[in-house]
Order: structure tokens, then C-alpha cells, then sequence
């Protein structure tokens, strides 16, 4: 897990860019602003960067980054932060942004949930999908007081769901990732999905199939969990109901329910800036609708806008490098190929 604590700087102190959100497209931005020697700060709302990837996934397999063929989440906010840390930008953790100012000079003031006041002449919102809780299965009441131990939201540790009876529901990415990436660790893996098919990816859903086929687990597709069976905090039993109405029973000591978030922009919705599918809207630069502020990664909004890692990493590349004119007016910005920077820091160091 990544050892970082907030930065003890004078809250006054100007930077060229300040960057809200520390997930995997806030710590790129942050690696650009040091290859075009700008400085910069991250302010993340949790206690630690990485954002959904550490806090949620951070076991879970990322099988879509360039130069990855396989990489635990962690281990990717980990080589990102291992970029960005050699350039040695300010970091923030556990302040929420609540509001921000644009001066009459042009510069930005950023205000945290803590009164806690940021300068810097541009802004960069990376903050993801904002504030983000699970979506929850309302039939099964208050089960709040079973988070963490029998019911779970993300995987943290497959050693919660190990040799346990596991039944998990939902049917994205999410849900057949885990299906499939809990066989060799649960006692048993039951799929349940409300669904007809699945929406996650097409090789992973052949899997679970096939896994099916070959007895490994159970899969109850146009299925829903109807009620549960406890003892205290424990789980015992889950009860299904079929949209034909039948219904059945299964053991189970651990409930995974990964069907989802509920994002809110929260105070980013006040900020009257330009929204579109609860997203900022930006244009080929990464600008928002307001000058000098700039939008990359799932926060962000265009026509045709596809929203993936790899794509919040493009973004925070262009977002960076367009803001530079904004930084800097009237100076010559030229193209720095990473290669040629390294090898004159390499030859300096």
C-alpha cells in the first residue's frame, strides 16, 4: 500500500496546477506537470491515492492498460504514484474540495471541507465519478450492521471469502471478474443475476459458463435474492426467487453485491459549470466552460467519450499540456518527448 501523508505546506503557496483527484488520471496529471516542468498539487478526498482502484478493487486484475498484460489494481496506482513521485508534488489527503474562486487575475483559490485554502494559476478536476456509494439490494432491509464481515460491496482481500460458501450478484465486469477470481480461493461460488445475459465482457462471461459447465459453480440467471437467513452478523442462507416464480435456496457465509454506484457530483454540481450526463463538459483542449479550468478522466464529457483507464490517462496528458498555454501566456510551449527528458536528467543527476 502506497506510504504517503499530506504535505505540510503553507496552505498560501502558489502552484502552477492544482489537481482534484488523486486516482490513476490525477497521478498522471501529476507525472505531466513534471515532464513539462510545471509544479502542481493533488487534493484527494480519501485517506489515500488511487481512488475506486485502491479503495474498492485493489486486488481486482486490470487487463486494458497499455504495456500491462495482467496488473492488480494496486500494483497500478503503485507504478503511477512511482512515476509521479520523483518530480515531487505537493499531496493532500482526507480534504474535500468544497468551492472554488477565480480571481481577478486570472488564478484559482480552492476551498477544502477543512477551511483550508489552495492557490494556483490553473485547475484540473480528476475526481472520477465524484462521490460514489454502492448500490444496494432494498429488499433485504438494514443490513448495514453485516458490511465488512458477511456482506460485502468490493473485493479489499480475497482472504475475506476464503474457504467460505460465496454467493455473489450482479452481472458486469465486476461481478464476473470476482466470480471467476474466487474459484480457487471460496469453499463454493453461486452467481446471481437478476438478467437474462450478462454485461460484462464476453471472454470473462464465457468463462463463468464454462466454469458452470464444468461444475465448478452455480450460476441463476433471471434470479433475484429475495431474503437471507442470519445469525447475529452472521450469514447463513440466501432465498431465491426466478421471474417465473420459483424459488430456491443456498447456503452462504459471505454475500458480494456488485451491481454498481450511485455517483454524485456533490459540491462540483454548484460550481456552474456546463454538465452533461453528470459529467463537466470539455472540449478538445480538456477546458471546461470556464477558462483555466480543465476536466480529465471519468469526470469528464464529449461526444464518443469512453470511459477507461487508458483514456483518463490520454486525457490528463492533453489536459496538462493545454493548460500550459493558460500557466504561461504568451511563452512558446514546445513538445517534450519523455525520452529526451530523461536522458538529460539521467546525464544532470
Amino acid at each position: 500500500m502506497l506510504d504517503i501523508h499530506n504535505e505540510m505546506t503553507d496552505h498560501k503557496d502558489m502552484r502552477d496546477l492544482t489537481i482534484i483527484g488523486g486516482g490513476p488520471t490525477g497521478i498522471f496529471a501529476a507525472v505531466q506537470c513534471g515532464m513539462n516542468n510545471i509544479s502542481c498539487r493533488i487534493i484527494e478526498s480519501m485517506s489515500q491515492l488511487g481512488g475506486q482502484l485502491a479503495a474498492l478493487y485493489p486486488e481486482k486484475h486490470i487487463y486494458d492498460v497499455a504495456g500491462f498484460p495482467e496488473v492488480p489494481a494496486i500494483s497500478l496506482v503503485e507504478s503511477l504514484w512511482k512515476q509521479a513521485e520523483r518530480y515531487q508534488p505537493d499531496i493532500v489527503l482526507g480534504e474535500t474540495v468544497a468551492r472554488y474562486r477565480k480571481l481577478d487575475d486570472g488564478t484559482f483559490e480552492t476551498e477544502t471541507n477543512t477551511g483550508a485554502i489552495y492557490r494556483s494559476r490553473a485547475l484540473l478536476i480528476a475526481a472520477g465519478l465524484g462521490a460514489f456509494e454502492p448500490r444496494t439490494l432494498p429488499q433485504l432491509g438494514d443490513i448495514s450492521h453485516m458490511v465488512g464481515s458477511s456482506v460485502f460491496y468490493a473485493v479489499k482481500s480475497v482472504n475475506d471469502f476464503r474457504d467460505r460458501n460465496v454467493v455473489i450478484v450482479g452481472g458486469g465486469d465486476s461481478a464476473l471478474d470476482w466470480t471467476v477470481g474466487l474459484l480457487n480461493t471460496a469453499r463454493s461460488v453461486t452467481l446471481v443475476h437478476r438478467g437474462h445475459e450478462f454485461q460484462g465482457h464476453g471472454k470473462t462471461a464465457h468463462e463463468v459458463l464454462d466454469a458452470r459447465e464444468e461444475g465448478k459453480l452455480a450460476v441463476h440467471l433471471d434470479t433475484e435474492v429475495r431474503s437471507i437467513d442470519v445469525d447475529g452478523n452472521a450469514l447463513k442462507r440466501l432465498h431465491l426467487r426466478s421471474r417465473s416464480g420459483s424459488e430456491t435456496s443456498v447456503d452462504a457465509e459471505r454475500l458480494l453485491i456488485l451491481i454498481g454506484f450511485k455517483s454524485n457530483l456533490g459540491p462540483l454540481a454548484g460550481w456552474d459549470l456546463e454538465l452533461c450526463e453528470n459529467a463537466l463538459v470539455v472540449d478538445t483542449h480538456m477546458k471546461t466552460s470556464v477558462d483555466g479550468l480543465y476536466a480529465a478522466g471519468d469526470i469528464a464529457w464529449y461526444p464518443g467519450k469512453l470511459k477507461i483507464i487508458q483514456t483518463g490517462l490520454s486525457e490528463a496528458t492533453m489536459a496538462v499540456r493545454h493548460s500550459l498555454s493558460y500557466i504561461k501566456p504568451g511563452e512558446k510551449i514546445r513538445t517534450v518527448f519523455s525520452s529526451v527528458r530523461m536522458s538529460k536528467e539521467n546525464k544532470t543527476s
